[in-house]
């Protein structure tokens, strides 16, 4: 190429500009010279592109088969990364006690604990106050490869806080980012930090005297924003106000390298790009560490009251709920609770109220502009429980009677975990398996009948209790049990999961992967689903530090479920976290 250039444009260059004039003379050299350097550089670009070409991916997944096994800190490492970061965040901010280490890695009500919770611990919490403190800790992080676990409120049902790449491992706690950084009434939304917790935000909003707002989702009690977002929880509103990738505007974010993005503006719609936002929602914690939140904010029901309907048997509840969403009422609440469940409440009624009759019941909460409005609601409610044999109809007529009927559904795992005590062989070693299936509301009856069926005949007849958020199709069976009928109840739960399947469903509606549904997601989304999914984490996160193993194995010699179906199965730990 050199060589052409040279015999062709140089000599016409030199013919063009030849002149008596010393500029153009000094043109001439100059141009000439730079063809010559140009020319010489192509030449040694394309000569070196094709002795050595650059190495590019040549796959768009990433099968497991394709990975090796990550490298993470030893003590060494651990420990100089440490020191950095305890210059960042000081001493205050740094605790080693075993009962907060143990707090942070496990909970009582959680379904899958630690199989080696002496290894299968974080070494240290760290509680950052600010984006900025998050970066630099994401830093020397990835620098050291130091794996990291970002939490809020300590809710989380799947194992999701199980630090299974301890013990130099950080738990990062948001408990101290818990404030609400800007209140945007006008526009119905609201910036929160993730140490937020919903039922705090919900008393903010209460007391705002010039507004008349409310967040949509409402999962268990002590449920954090953070974890809300990170688990795309949604709860007992979520028939009429949805699930957190649809009450979420924007997010700010850290990535694990440090670096700090936000996903989108704060308008209602954006088609701006790729919707960064939902990329980020229900990834709890793998891809990044999510450090303020943007929320929608809907105008709370001047009118709200609280009804419930019990039924002969659990079909003819779910039948009405069938045919109320069909005939266009739209609840703000929906929810069903089995007759185990109506048992349970009525066993464990510490505050004197009436007891309920314990039949399959359907709870309502029903909201409008008016009284007339709600009651015609109401009416229409009451005429679809009868045409399906109701055996009672009861509708409050205020807010003390709506927290007394509303109560019941509240406390149902409470009820269900303490009733544990009174029924299982071993009352100081009551464990609770919380599942939460989804299936197309068309399905649901159907499902929740063959389910039911299947845990009478298996042997848990009055040791579970169902309750679900029945107006999206979501149910949630809780299966009480001591821990040496752990695999029984494994078996037991995959039947119920391949029955959601059956009936295109999901096998977590709001509870997230973690690591106690990660081996159902290939059957329900199929293997190049999760290769896809476990690509995406890669790119973002190469030195995968951020919350390993969780929703989909990282490594090929993972034997995490092995742990959890062979090996230790821990035993209740006698001790209450706060969340």
């Amino acid at each position: 190429m050199f060589s052409i250039l040279k015999k062709r444009t140089i000599p016409r260059l030199i013919r063009q500009y030849s002149s008596n004039s010393p500029k153009s003379t000094n043109y001439l050299y100059y141009t000439a010279l730079s063809v010559g350097f140009i020319s010489v550089g192509y030449y040694i670009g394309i000569n070196s592109k094709n002795s050595t070409p650059i190495a590019t991916p040549s796959r768009s997944t990433s099968p497991l088969s394709t990975l090796t096994t990550p490298q993470y800190a030893n003590d060494s490492k651990f420990n100089i990364a440490f020191e950095q970061i305890k210059q960042i965040v000081g001493d205050s901010n740094i605790t080693f006690e075993e009962e907060v280490l143990l707090s942070h890695n496990d909970s009582f009500f959680s379904t899958h604990h630690p199989p080696n919770p002496q290894v299968q611990k974080p070494k240290v919490v760290v509680y950052p106050n600010s984006t900025e403190d998050v970066s630099k800790i994401l830093k020397i992080c990835n620098e050291y490869k130091v794996p990291l676990i970002a939490n809020s409120g300590l809710t989380s049902l799947e194992g999701q806080n199980i630090h299974t790449r301890g013990p130099n491992s950080i738990s990062l706690s948001f408990s101290r980012m818990d404030k609400i950084l800007q209140f945007n009434p006008k526009d119905l939304d609201v910036v929160v930090q993730p140490g937020v917790g919903w039922v705090e935000l919900d008393d903010f909003l209460k007391d705002q005297q010039d507004s008349n707002l409310m967040f949509g989702p409402d999962p268990g009690i002590g449920a954090n924003i953070g974890g809300m977002v990170g688990t795309s929880a949604s709860g007992t509103n979520a028939s009429k106000y949805l699930t957190m990738k649809e009450n979420v505007i924007n997010l700010t974010v850290v990535l694990p390298d440090g670096t700090i993005i936000k996903t989108r503006q704060r308008p209602r719609k954006s088609a701006a790009g790729y919707d960064l936002t939902r990329l980020f929602i229900g990834t709890e914690g793998t891809l990044g560490v999510i450090t303020e939140i943007t929320l929608k904010l809907h105008v709370r029901p001047k009118f709200e009251f609280v009804s419930i309907a019990s039924f002969p048997t659990i079909t003819d509840a779910a039948n009405t709920a069938e045919t109320i969403l069909s005939q266009g009422v739209n609840p703000n609440a929906m929810e069903i609770l089995n007759e185990e469940m109506m048992s349970f409440v009525n066993e464990t009624n510490i505050d004197g109220k009436s007891e309920y009759l314990q039949k399959p019941t359907l709870f309502f909460k029903i909201g409008g502009p008016s009284i007339s409005n709600v009651q015609d609601q109401f009416k229409i409610i009451e005429s679809i429980s009868s045409e399906n044999k109701c055996l009672e109809f009861k509708t409050s007529q205020n807010q003390d009677e709506n927290e007394e009927l509303w109560s019941a559904r509240r406390n149902g795992l409470w009820s269900t975990y303490q009733y544990g005590t009174k029924i299982l062989k071993d009352p100081e070693d009551v464990q609770v398996w919380t599942t939460d299936v989804a299936v197309p509301i068309s399905k649901l009856s159907i499902t929740i009948a063959e389910i039911n069926q299947m845990l009478i005949d298996e042997g848990f007849e009055g040791k579970f209790s169902v309750m679900g958020h029945i107006g999206d199709g979501n149910c949630h069976f809780i299966i009480l049990y001591n821990s040496p009928d752990y695999l029984k109840v494994s078996k037991a739960v995959d039947k119920m999961v391949f029955t959601a399947l059956k009936y295109e469903g999901t096998c977590t509606g709001e509870h997230g992967v973690g690591i106690g549904k990660r081996k159902y997601l290939p059957i329900e989304l199929g293997e190049t689903s999760i290769d896809l999914m476990r690509h995406i984490k890669k790119a973002i996160d190469p030195n995968t530090i951020l919350n390993p193993d969780k929703i989909f194995k990282i490594d090929p010699n993972d034997d995490l479920d092995e742990q959890l179906e062979h090996g230790n199965l821990l035993e209740k730990q006698n001790c209450m976290y706060n969340h």
